[in-house]
């Protein structure tokens, strides 16, 4: 009688795991969002966000893409650079971070259209009348980036400044502290959460058109998943249409 019981616990389980490989990592009813929680107006972490502690332009929109689904939002936080990983495996459905779509990245994951365009910055003290441009940034000043933000690529390949004097953290908030506090001289970072945590912290930012090129955001999902990235695409669609998208971009800017 055990072991028969063992036997039919063991197949219920298989049919369980089958259903969760069929209907994707978050099951018939969640869809699940992989992100890095550190990054407003984007995505970060509140006292009552709009799926449980977490907020921003990307959880709003990952809630509209939820709905239009009949699915419930569940928000995986993470650091930035295990996210392309995690959507690839299946720990995640989709990944909504502020994420730049480059050719790099599309090796590994299918993005969705575009949703938002934005450039680097860089974040320096108040007071800080040295650096005025990107190249300023070469005359022995200490960086900081985020680990696999598209800052970090600029500051270490095209500006190539050496790594002694580059700090890297895995939020935002982290490393714009460490200007505040005067330990870097400056934070290269993407421009709505550069000017967010910048006015938020006393700072202020320097802009850079010629050597920060126009990035755009877009949502990742796992290689060859058109069927959830036809269904993303009709909702982002439907928010550039309707001015969604910009008035979430005035609201969590304010």
């Amino acid at each position: 009688m055990k072991k028969s019981i063992l036997k039919a616990s063991a197949l219920a389980a298989a049919a369980v795991m089958s259903a969760a490989l069929l209907t994707g990592c978050g099951g018939e009813d969640k869809l699940v969002m992989g992100t890095n929680a550190a990054f407003p107006p984007f995505e970060f972490t509140t006292a009552q966000g709009l799926v449980g502690e977490f907020d921003g332009i990307d959880v709003a929109i990952a809630s509209e893409i939820a709905s239009d689904m009949g699915k419930q939002l569940e928000v995986a936080d993470m650091d930035f650079d295990g996210l392309i990983a995690a959507v690839s495996t299946g720990k995640v459905d989709m990944v909504a971070a502020g994420m730049t779509a480059t050719d790099e990245r599309r090796k590994n994951v299918d993005f969705s259209d575009t949703y938002f365009l934005a450039s680097q910055v860089m974040v320096v003290a108040a007071d800080n009348t040295d650096i005025t441009k990107a190249e300023d940034l070469k005359n022995d000043k200490t960086v900081g980036v985020v680990l696999g933000y598209t800052g970090d690529s600029i500051v270490t390949n095209d500006l190539q400044i050496p790594e002694n004097k580059i700090t890297r953290t895995n939020r935002g908030l982290d490393v714009v502290q460490e200007v505040k506090n005067g330990k870097i001289d400056a934070v290269v970072i993407d421009s709505a959460t550069g000017k967010a945590l910048a006015e938020k912290n006393g700072l202020k930012v320097v802009e850079d058109p010629e050597a920060f090129e126009t990035e755009e955001y877009a949502i990742a999902v796992k290689k060859g998943n058109t069927e959830l990235l036809d269904k993303i695409n009709a909702t982002l669609a439907e928010l550039k249409a309707s001015g969604k998208i910009d008035e979430l971009a005035v609201k969590y800017n304010q």
